[in-house]
Order: structure tokens, then C-alpha cells, then sequence
């Protein structure tokens, strides 16, 4: 069975081991000039990515005005971008970003609308890779714009974007071939997903179908809501990581699991019994950046304290000075 220490190859790219640090919204940090990113972001990767992690993925990041390249897609805020990809890359770290597409009524949108959004998550993941990047995440999960298309529960369109699973699914895999064709072939594309969309079922089919259109990797986390199933006696995880695994069950692409994995015996459990593919660890990371290279040589770790019941009340994440543990 692989190790968390195993590589694994996706699209050409290395991942020197499954550790991954998922997407974190560093919501005390400044950018600089009145941009998104600073120097402040730029030190966070380096330190993770100095500290072992196979994969960092930056964090949600907009793809409004990446056609027009304004906004974070602008020329005059691309540096600090670009200087975590490249900084990533010297510590042997492959680097992705998260594509946001924010948080609206899928219901209320017309199709313009919907066509415009994909344009901008066409060009911006031209511009990601135009910074340095490995690959991109497109953000289907946690209630989001994107996500909202792919629950059956929410989606109430009666055009192409709504009813049917390949419907749900089109505002990504009718774009598939333009993203690729903008990007290469050695460019990673990935979807965040939840696994309970409505429930695990209904993402093993949407995992299926994001595959079969191309996708390259999936991130499994929660969907509309935090899942309610119950996890099995002797599964060493949380209802998202085990739901991960369940739709990995169904998929020949890498999976990642996320969800309350802090400590060594969880990533080794789910990694080493094949639960899961890569392991993306949060809360871990922002409490010791060299959280990857400990547990790779079997060294204690500064541990996450959990503050607060799940990642929602980390206190990291409203002010990253308060955390007791980092």
C-alpha cells in the first residue's frame, strides 16, 4: 500500500509526497498596494512549502475580471503571485490556485451571465499558469456559486444548467476543452467537490462525470452543507474525509481528502489503506508549517488545539496572530 512519503504524478508534475495544504483563506493578512496578495501571502507558502508539502494550493481566489485582466488579474498585482509559485517550486512543492466564481443565486443568473463566469475562469486559469502555477481547483464546494449548480436540491434551472446531472455539471465540462487549449497539456485542471451533494451517491455520479469530461484530480470536502452521515467504526476520520473516500471508490482520477485531519495517525491511516490518494491538511499547517517534514521523519508536531468545533472557528482564520498553537 503507498505511503504518505510515496510521490504521485499528475499531468507530468511531481507531487514529492501526499501531503497537501488546501486552500485557506488568510483573512488577516494585508495585500500590498490594495491588492489581494502581499508579501504577507508570499512568506505563508514559502513557509509551508519549506516545510514539506508535496501540493499547496493557494487560496479561493476570483476569477471576475480575469477576461478584462483586472482586479487581482491585473498586471500591477501579479507579482506576489508569482513569486509563490516560483518560491513554491524551489523547495520542490507543486503549486495550484483555488478559482472562486464567489457567492450568488444560481437560480437568479441568466445565461449571459453564466457565460460571461466562464470566460473569466477560462482566462484566469491562463493567467495562473502565466504566473508560474502548477494547475488550478475550481471551487465547487462549501455553498458557492459553482457548488450551488451541482446540488440537485438547489438547482432549479429549467434551461442546459439545471435538471439533469450532465446539466449540473455543463458550467465546467462544456468549457473543459478552452481551459486545456488555454493552458497545455501539463497543466493540472481540479475540482473541489462536496461528497454530499446531495448525498455520497449523488457526488460518486458527479465525480464520474467530471472525469469522464477530464478533469484531473478532485478534492473531496462538504458540499451545500456539513454531511450528517455517520462514519463507520474503525475509520480513523471525519464524515467529509470518509466520503472522500467513498468517491474514490468510483474514480480512477487522484483523490484528495480533507477534513479535520491534524495529526500523523489520521494522514498514515487513510493514506496507508488506501482510503484516499492525497491527504489535505489545514488546521495542522497553520499551527506548524513544517507539520509535512515532522511527520515524514516521524517527529512530533506543533499541534492544532482545535479551537472551536471544525474549522469554522479557528481563530487562525480571523486573526492569524491569535492562534494559540502557531
Amino acid at each position: 500500500m503507498p505511503k504518505l512519503s510515496d510521490p504521485v504524478i499528475i499531468r507530468g508534475k511531481k507531487i514529492k509526497n501526499r501531503i497537501v495544504m488546501p486552500p485557506m483563506v488568510c483573512f488577516s493578512f494585508k495585500g500590498d498596494h490594495g491588492g489581494m496578495y502581499g508579501e504577507q501571502h508570499v512568506d505563508h507558502y514559502t513557509r509551508r512549502a519549506r516545510g514539506g508539502a508535496g501540493l499547496i494550493i493557494v487560496q479561493s481566489t476570483p476569477v471576475l475580471g480575469a477576461v478584462e485582466q483586472l482586479g487581482v488579474w491585473s498586471s500591477g498585482q501579479g507579482e506576489p503571485l508569482e513569486a509563490i509559485a516560483r518560491n513554491c517550486h524551489g523547495y520542490g512543492s507543486v503549486a495550484m490556485v483555488q478559482l472562486s466564481c464567489g457567492n450568488v443565486d444560481i437560480n437568479e443568473l441568466a445565461v449571459e451571465q453564466i457565460h460571461r463566469m466562464q470566460a473569466d475562469c477560462i482566462a484566469a486559469a491562463a493567467s495562473a499558469k502565466q504566473a508560474g502555477f502548477d494547475g488550478v481547483e475550481y471551487h465547487f464546494a462549501h455553498g458557492f456559486t459553482l457548488c450551488k449548480f451541482l446540488d440537485p436540491e438547489f438547482n432549479k434551472r429549467a434551461d442546459s444548467y439545471g435538471g439533469a446531472l450532465q446539466n449540473r455539471v455543463r458550467v465546467i465540462t462544456e468549457i473543459i476543452p478552452q481551459i486545456r487549449g488555454a493552458v497545455g497539456e501539463g497543466f493540472i485542471i481540479s475540482v473541489r467537490m462536496g461528497g454530499n451533494i446531495p448525498d455520497v451517491a449523488g457526488a460518486a455520479e458527479v465525480a464520474k462525470a467530471l472525469e469522464k469530461a477530464g478533469i484531473d484530480l478532485l478534492h473531496i470536502s462538504f458540499g451545500m452543507n456539513m454531511p450528517a452521515n455517520a462514519v463507520p467504526a474503525g475509520f480513523n476520520g471525519s464524515a467529509i474525509a470518509y466520503n472522500g473516500s467513498e468517491v474514490k471508490k468510483q474514480v480512477h482520477i487522484p483523490v484528495i481528502g480533507v477534513g479535520e485531519i491534524t495529526t500523523a495517525e489520521q494522514a498514515k491511516f487513510l493514506i496507508e489503506n488506501g482510503c484516499l490518494d492525497l491527504v489535505a491538511v489545514g488546521r495542522g499547517m497553520l499551527a506548524d508549517e513544517k507539520w509535512a517534514n515532522e511527520v515524514l521523519a516521524d517527529e512530533p508536531v506543533n499541534q492544532c488545539r482545535h479551537c472551536g468545533d471544525n474549522s469554522r472557528g479557528c481563530l487562525w482564520f480571523d486573526d492569524h496572530t491569535q492562534c494559540p498553537a502557531s
